[in-house]
């Protein structure tokens, strides 16, 4: 039995006042004793005006990876946003673990969306100025 997870990009949003030029970078490695599968989305620098919640650009097509022969997996996500400027990027990153159970051959894909925030503080550091850039991650897990 081979099961796989599929990570897409569903949402976006940026509320703070640091700026609307962005680029970030998603990754996800699968863990079903051991190592088993990563994938990584991209999305180049585009437009994200604060407060909006919009489809990333694009959108990015989906990155399946392998999740091993089924049971629960772990995937560590990773993202790493930029907010572009002209002589200092502004930059941050967040990580989180999340558990997922896969479904046994025969049955329907499962779905987990999870949505990862992270803190952008304005380089350099004395304005003190801070936006939170979030994205909407769905993880579809399915098995043969």
């Amino acid at each position: 039995m081979g099961c796989t997870v599929t990570m897409s990009l569903i949402t976006e949003r940026q509320d703070g006042p640091i700026g609307d030029d962005w680029r970030y970078v998603v990754e996800a490695k699968v863990f079903n004793e051991g190592l088993k599968g990563k994938g990584t989305i991209k999305v180049p620098e585009h437009q994200l005006p604060p407060g909006v919640t919009q489809e990333p650009p694009g959108p990015p097509e989906p990155v399946q990876m392998d999740a091993g022969d089924g049971g629960d997996v772990l995937i560590r996500l990773q993202v790493d946003a930029t907010e572009v400027d002209m002589f200092i990027n502004d930059r941050g990153s967040a990580s989180m673990d999340v558990t997922m159970p896969t479904p046994k051959p025969g049955e329907a894909p499962l779905t987990k969306d999870i949505e990862v925030s992270v803190g952008v503080v304005e380089s350099p550091g004395i304005s003190g100025e801070t936006s939170v850039f979030r994205v909407l991650v769905r993880f579809v897990a399915a098995c043969s």
